[in-house]
């Protein structure tokens, strides 16, 4: 009870310096359970269940229920081992067992009687369903996120995979570069997005506020339907997001993409106009890095992206007649002068840095820190506009937490924090304590910040 109330004591206290908001970490987690039986069937009860981190090294135990029961709540996705002991039985163990954000993995094992130094390998296949929950959705594996070709590497493209999902136009003008998608019908604006089970979703008008570097995207799992009120806060979708963390081993990455107009075929509108090929070159190029800072205690991971994008918009060639027309005759307005193209650059900064530390088998601490920066010009305009019409979008969007795991007493603070230099309207912030039926602790907000993230 005293480490509870230290750890609501240190919420409160980062909250009132400036953080945004706070609350539980049971969706950014996954969760192992099952049943532990002997050859007859019979339940085994008092059983040592033992998981490891294949990635951190770290372990955790637990005790068999009367009824043959184990389960680990609030484990960070990843691969794992498991094993599992008892007087009178041959271990059984498993190598490696894949824990997917936001889903709870059933494993049941059987313990053939024999000595406790005999150890039975167990080819253990988690179950395509998971049966704790009725949602509809798709889980985006760390396979998927390192494969699935993306055009711009934003990882939203990839929800568009999921039943019921499908690209819309964007409802932001600010947010025309981010993948915007709706969900059985909708606009999209009723999509909450979370990372590290923080809230990423513009509180003005709907869906995500910022994207991060693909390279620090670990997995994600985005539930279309029927999803639990541990995610909330939305009709449409559900999408949590974790980033990846530091492991025992070094593992970074390289990457430079390049696309120039030279190699772009002409569009119909500028080959009526007897235009050149519109200009579209788009650079892409950054890395990541993970690495241990102590062997099975310290870790981290940083990854950064650079975009760099030199477009054009071709204008329609009545609307460059009926401009060239205005421009002749004068007008005081017509400056400049009426173009065949509307430039439309593009410049974009994405940095993610991650710090894990483990305490013991049963405390850990992470901390996480993602921002983009990026500005824009006409990202409004249309082939039937003049450059008199000018306008330009500029964002700084910060989104961090600070997580404390407490898994003996299953209690998470979350300290989180979502900012926009440009403008920021702060609504007063209260906490509530609350607790769920399984003894799960945290501190929410009643309110939070609100932001607008452009100029025009």
């Amino acid at each position: 009870m005293r480490k509870l109330a230290y750890l609501l004591i240190t919420g409160v206290v980062l909250l009132s310096l400036g953080s945004g908001n706070a609350f539980g970490q049971a969706t950014a987690s996954a969760t192992l359970q099952g049943t532990i039986t002997d050859p007859t069937g019979a339940v085994v009860g008092g059983a040592t269940v033992t998981i490891t981190s294949k990635d951190q090294g770290w372990a955790r135990t637990t005790t068999t229920t009367d009824t043959g029961l184990y389960r680990f709540e609030l484990l960070p996705a990843g691969f794992y081992s498991l094993k599992i002991t008892h007087t009178g039985f041959a271990s059984a163990s498993v190598d490696r067992a894949e824990l997917l954000v936001g889903q709870t993995t059933t494993l049941d094992f059987q313990l053939k009687p024999g000595q406790v130094s005999e150890t039975i390998e167990v080819s253990a296949q988690a179950p395509v369903v998971d049966t704790e929950k009725t949602q509809v959705g798709l889980e985006i594996t760390p396979n998927d996120v390192n494969s699935l070709p993306l055009n711009g590497r934003d990882f939203g493209n990839l929800a568009y995979l999921a039943p019921g999902a499908r690209p819309v136009d964007s409802y932001d003008p600010t947010k025309n570069r981010i993948a915007v998608f709706g969900i059985n019908g909708s606009s999209g604006r009723n999509v909450n997005v979370t990372v590290n089970g923080i809230d990423n979703k513009d509180n003005t008008v709907g869906g995500p506020v910022m994207q991060l570097p693909l390279g620090a995207v670990e997995e994600f799992n985005i539930s279309t339907q029927r999803f639990s009120a541990a995610n909330g806060r939305s009709e449409g979708a559900a999408v949590n997001v974790i980033t990846k963390a530091g492991t025992n081993n070094w593992h970074g990455g390289l990457y430079y993409y390049d696309t120039e107009t030279a190699l772009n075929a002409n569009d119909a509108i500028s080959k009526e106009n007897k235009a050149p090929t519109p200009q579209f070159s788009r650079q892409q190029f950054g890395g990541n890095v993970g690495l241990p800072i102590r062997r099975d205690k310290d870790f981290f991971f940083f990854a950064l992206e650079r975009e760099r994008e030199q477009t054009s918009i071709p204008v329609d060639a009545t609307a460059f007649k009926e401009l060239t027309i205005v421009k002749n005759a004068n007008n005081p307005l017509m400056t400049p002068d009426p173009a065949t193209t509307i430039p439309t650059p593009y410049f974009d900064w994405r940095y993610s840095g991650r710090y894990d530390h483990r305490f013991n088998g049963q405390e850990s601490l992470f901390v996480s820190y993602s921002a983009q920066e990026n500005t824009g010009d006409n990202d409004q305009s249309t082939s039937s506009n003049d450059l008199t019409a000018g306008n330009f979008t500029t964002n700084h969007l910060i989104i961090s937490n600070a997580t404390v795991t407490q898994n003996a007493a299953a209690v998470t603070v979350q300290i989180t924090g979502t900012a926009d230099y440009l403008s920021v309207s702060a609504a007063p912030v209260t906490a509530t304590l609350f607790a769920d039926a399984s003894g799960n602790a945290a501190l929410r907000p009643s309110t939070r910040c609100a932001r607008t993230t452009s100029r025009n």
